[in-house]
């Protein structure tokens, strides 16, 4: 993993009949319920009771619209792809940043769009927010930037997975002349990148809603320093991906993950 989990909270919450449960499992199947919905009580009506509508937001107080828009979309033959790529790269940015850190990543996801629509609002230009396209772009995004080169299908580059779903989805919000769409994907876009690449340099640890005590950071027992060969492993993980490792090498990195594991039970 390329960023430290001092709170291990990056493992599944628990199984079902086999099935890996994560916070990304639990957030895609109460976006499907939505969805669901939304194409029974129609688009419109949908909208009307649970999108993101500034005015209704701040001057009305209806306030779940803040987190209740990702939930209500059109439904067409892409959903299923918007949800799949929120299930899949949500879930590894999950296990690479850990629970608490992914909760503040996504809070920060979620709450680009409305401060972006809220701003325009205010300038009079009105539009409100619904779906969780830009979501599942943002975390292309940030898996993307986290292993830049590590291949994806068709041995294509994530960084390049990234930018064609950012293009893609900027050329589709142009052809339906969707301005505040298209701003409010690309902040978001924009937010993710700079969210990640400001925690792969050291600039912030990434909002944590699992603080740890002062006195049990203290207490907390201090891995030793990794062997060179062991950086030099993680290194090569984060421009290639894990899986440019060769089958030894893997084994060299398990290894070393074990005696950590054992020094920290001590």
């Amino acid at each position: 993993m390329f960023f430290e989990n001092a709170y291990r909270d990056n493992q599944p919450l628990g199984t079902v009949r086999g099935l890996s449960i994560y916070l990304t499992t639990i957030i895609v199947a109460v976006l499907v319920v939505g969805l669901v919905f939304s194409a029974l009580a129609g688009f419109d009506t949908s909208i009307g009771w649970f999108g993101f509508a500034p005015e209704l937001a701040w001057r009305h107080g209806q306030v779940w619209r803040l987190v209740t828009y990702l939930a209500v979309d059109h439904v067409n033959f892409f959903t299923i792809f918007n949800l799949l790529f929120l299930y899949m790269f949500g879930r590894e940015c999950e296990k690479e940043l850990g629970r608490g850190r992914y909760l503040g990543f996504l809070a920060a996801l979620l709450v680009t769009p409305v401060v972006f629509s809220t701003v325009l609002w205010l300038l009079g230009l009105g539009g409100g927010v619904a779906g969780s396209t830009h979501l599942s772009i943002g975390l292309v995004i940030a898996f993307g930037t986290i292993y830049p080169n590590a291949q994806w299908w068709a041995s294509i580059p994530l960084k390049f997975v990234a930018i064609g779903c950012m293009f893609l989805a900027a050329v589709g919000h142009l052809g339906g002349r969707d301005y505040i769409g298209l701003g409010n994907t690309l902040a978001t876009c924009a937010v993710s990148f700079a969210y990640i690449r400001a925690m792969r340099q050291g600039l912030f640890s990434g909002f944590n809603w699992k603080q740890q005590s002062p006195a049990k950071r203290i207490a907390a027992p201090q891995p030793k320093e990794a062997p060179g060969d062991v950086d030099a492993l993680l290194d090569k993980i984060a421009q290639s991906g894990f899986q440019s490792l060769t089958p030894k090498e893997k084994l060299r990195l398990e290894s070393a993950r074990e005696e950590l594991l054992r020094r920290n039970r001590r």
